[in-house]
Formats: structure tokens, C-alpha cells, sequence
């Protein structure tokens, strides 16, 4: 008798151990990550998406505290890779997810960790609900960082900051524009990287898109010291950018191979323009197009919530 008491005992305390754990993983809240590109260069902009699918039966409000959501990043060999210097992820606002919903929210991490070294990386994260003082955890994602490789046959561009020059005597600020390209798993990509005057600091990574390797890009500098990039994308389709000091995308338009080839032109008053094929609307373009005024293509012209399923 007293050796089944103790056997029961033991059973009981195994049990009331063993609970809490059980009901962390009960709560029927469901959540993933996902990552929109799983190649990236040092300093892209990870798009990675966070998806909450609530199941518990009652409705759910994330955000009410500014820890309710952390992020854990692992290395090759899962070594924690180490924060940048901020506190936390930064993020804002409440989320409420109602009963058989689902919400999602992105997030960028590029900022806060140190994930510049190519290789294999791999996205945890936790999330607490206060109000019923558990802990979910996400379904972890995945990406690589891969090395960008320079255009051998365009050169770094030095310009100076137009908006930043100091007062006096004293010399501009310089920056450098560099193009880059990667061989993503879905196809080669290129890229304008904006640095400090020595190239070792990058200040900011613009991807211009889909590359047609075949296809040397133009290139070519305005009186602003913007940067016009006009590249092939495909066969027939052409994207043309504009980036200024300051790593801001002030325009892409598309353009069709037709009878000739779409190339840039240097004005005399400073400008830089392209003649040559079919200008195309495109939703990608910049300005979007419904802000652009409606006009027949010139040749030669310049978070939200769902049913869950």
C-alpha cells in the first residue's frame, strides 16, 4: 500500500510538471514564418512574414506590451547570431486576430542582427499573450546570404551629396554607387549599393530586379548626381531606375525592345533620358501608375487579416 501511495505521488508530480508545458503548446494559436526571398546580398531587406492563425476559440490581441514578439536568429552550425546593437525588433502597434482568423505582419531583421557573413540562417521567433500568460512558438524560416558580385565592366561611380553639403570652405560629402549582381535560386538579380567614400561601409542596398546577364546595363549619372540604370530583363523588356544620394528610388519604368533598342541619352541641359523602344505601364513602376497622368506609351519618352483556412 504505502509503495502504490508513493507510485502516485510520483505520477501526480510528473503530471503537474509536465502541465504547464502541455498548455503552452494548447492554446490554439498557430503561427509561421515565412520569408519572401531565401537568397539575399549583405544588407537586402528581409521581407519575412509573421502569420498568427487563431484557433483558441476566443479573440486574440498581440502587442499590448513592447516584448510581446522576439526574435531569435541562428548561424551555420546554429550559433546564435548576435544582435546589432538595438534593444529589440522594433515594432508597432497592437494586432488583434478574432476568432478563426488569421493576421499577418512583416517584418525586416536586417537592422537588427548581424547577418552580413554568407551562409546558411535559420529565423525563430516567440510569442507571448499576456492575457492568458503563455507563449507561442512560430514555425521557423530560412534563408542564405550570398556575396554580390560586381559588374567587372562598370566601375564605382563617386559622386557628391547634393542635400548634404556643409557650409564654408569645407569639402563635400562623397558616396559611392556600385552595381551588383547575385544568381538567386529563381534567377540573377541586380542590385545599386550606395557607400561611404572608402566602399566599406554600405549605407543602403536597392534592388533594381530581374537581370539579363546576356545584357550589359547603361549607366549613367544626371546634374543632381542621380544615377540612371537602365538594364534588360528578359528578351524583349527593359527596367529603367533612377536613385539618388541618398539611396531613394525616385523612378522605374519599363520599356519594350521594338525596332530599336531602349538606351539612355545625356541632354545638354543635364538631364538624362531614354530614347529608343516602347515605353510600357507597369504596376512596379515608380511613380505607381495611377499617379501618373494617362497617356497613350511614346516611343523614345521617359497588414492585414484573413479567414483562416
Amino acid at each position: 500500500m504505502v509503495g502504490t501511495m508513493k507510485r502516485i505521488v510520483v505520477l501526480w508530480a510528473i503530471l503537474l510538471a509536465v502541465l504547464p508545458a502541455a498548455l503552452a503548446q494548447g492554446v490554439g494559436v498557430f503561427a509561421t514564418l515565412s520569408v519572401e526571398e531565401k537568397q539575399l546580398l549583405p544588407d537586402e531587406k528581409m521581407h519575412l512574414k509573421l502569420t498568427v492563425e487563431n484557433r483558441s476559440g476566443r479573440d486574440l490581441k498581440l502587442g499590448t506590451t513592447s516584448d510581446w514578439l522576439t526574435f531569435t536568429v541562428l548561424g551555420e552550425r546554429k550559433s546564435v547570431v548576435s544582435p546589432t546593437g538595438a534593444d529589440h525588433v522594433y515594432i508597432e502597434g497592437e494586432t488583434n486576430v478574432p476568432a478563426g482568423e488569421s493576421a499577418s505582419r512583416e517584418f525586416n531583421l536586417t537592422p537588427y542582427f548581424d547577418i552580413r557573413k554568407p551562409g546558411h540562417y535559420t529565423v525563430k521567433a516567440t510569442i507571448k499573450i499576456p492575457q492568458w500568460q503563455q507563449e507561442v512558438a512560430a514555425e521557423e524560416a530560412s534563408f542564405d546570404i550570398v556575396s554580390g558580385l560586381p559588374l567587372a565592366n562598370i566601375p564605382d561611380l563617386e559622386v557628391g551629396v547634393p542635400l548634404l553639403q556643409p557650409r564654408g570652405n569645407q569639402p563635400p560629402q562623397i558616396r559611392r554607387y556600385r552595381l551588383e549582381k547575385s544568381d538567386a535560386l529563381a534567377g540573377a538579380k541586380l542590385y545599386v549599393r550606395l557607400t561611404d567614400v572608402t566602399g566599406s561601409q554600405t549605407l543602403r542596398l536597392i534592388p533594381l530586379g530581374p537581370y539579363f546577364s546576356y545584357s550589359e546595363p547603361a549607366v549613367k549619372l544626371d546634374r543632381f548626381n542621380d544615377l540612371h540604370v537602365l538594364h534588360q530583363t528578359d528578351a524583349k523588356m527593359f527596367t529603367s531606375c533612377v536613385i539618388n544620394t541618398l539611396g531613394q528610388m525616385l523612378e522605374r519604368q519599363t520599356y519594350r525592345y521594338t525596332d530599336e533598342r531602349p538606351t539612355l541619352r545625356a541632354e545638354a541641359d543635364g538631364t538624362v533620358a531614354v530614347v529608343g523602344g516602347q515605353r510600357e505601364i507597369s504596376d512596379s513602376d515608380l511613380p505607381p501608375p495611377e499617379k501618373q497622368a494617362a497617356a497613350p506609351p511614346v516611343n523614345g519618352s521617359f497588414p492585414g487579416s484573413k479567414p483562416a483556412k
